[in-house]
């Protein structure tokens, strides 16, 4: 029965203390300066992986010429 006790404690308190290391770590990136900019930046390549879906998509790609070499530096450069 001690045996069991004993687990369950140490289960509880792992728990516990990664509970606690992760809210110090939201806590910390919360705080960090540049996560505005971060932030656009995000922003603007998950629009631009929109744009690129939209565009080429599987229909367009089956029934087109597909990705013209200027269209690839167009959108990752």
């Amino acid at each position: 029965m001690g045996l069991v006790i004993a687990f369950l404690v140490a289960l509880v308190s792992v728990v516990v203390g990664i509970t606690t290391f992760l809210i110090h770590r939201e806590r910390a990136r919360r705080h960090w300066t540049d996560e505005a900019e971060g932030q656009l930046i995000e922003q603007q390549r998950t629009a631009q992986a929109a744009r690129i879906r939209a565009t080429y998509s599987s229909v367009s790609m089956h029934h087109g010429n597909g990705l013209v070499t200027d269209d690839l530096h167009k959108h990752y450069s």
